[in-house]
């Protein structure tokens, strides 16, 4: 019966579906794990306060003030064969999830899925999918932030 669960609770969870994924590989030779939860966050939060200098800094520490857990896996050293293995399932279980973005750099392409609000100003349970890596942040993001941020990056 639990079993059957997991299905219903995983809908709607893009990073929890897949840092289940993560931790199926996180031991393998060339697969690195970085997991913060609330405290480190806390921690690294309180740090940048103290280097808040601009505006610009400030809108950056604020898209990151409900951001609850954030994952990170590269694989960018991994054999071919297990970083095609893990992107190919990776890629299976991000398929009935929604793509808020996808953008191309040079020859890599960057996905990012997620869920957003009714009315699309909030952003939740991103996942950020690359060639040789892929991010999950659970939690709230500030899509006018994101969209401030990305503005003056481009200038």
């Amino acid at each position: 019966m639990v079993l059957s669960l997991l299905p219903a609770a995983w809908a709607g969870n893009p990073s929890g579906k897949i840092r289940t994924l993560m931790n199926e590989f996180r031991d393998e030779p060339g697969f690195e794990v970085v997991d913060m939860g609330p405290v480190a966050l806390g921690l690294i939060r309180a740090a940048a306060r103290g280097e808040v200098k601009t505006e610009d800094d400030r809108k950056a520490l604020q898209v990151f003030k409900d951001i609850k857990r954030l994952t990170i896996l590269d694989f960018s050293d991994a054999e071919a064969s297990r970083k095609e293995k893990f992107l190919r399932k990776a890629k299976r279980v991000l398929a009935d999830e929604e793509m808020l973005l996808e953008a191309k750099d040079g020859g890599e392409t960057i996905r990012v899925y997620g869920l957003s609000n009714a009315a699309g100003d909030i952003l939740e349970d991103i996942v950020l999918l690359a060639d040789d890596a892929i991010i999950s942040v659970r939690g709230k993001i500030r899509a006018d932030l994101i969209g401030e941020l990305v503005n003056e990056a481009e200038k």
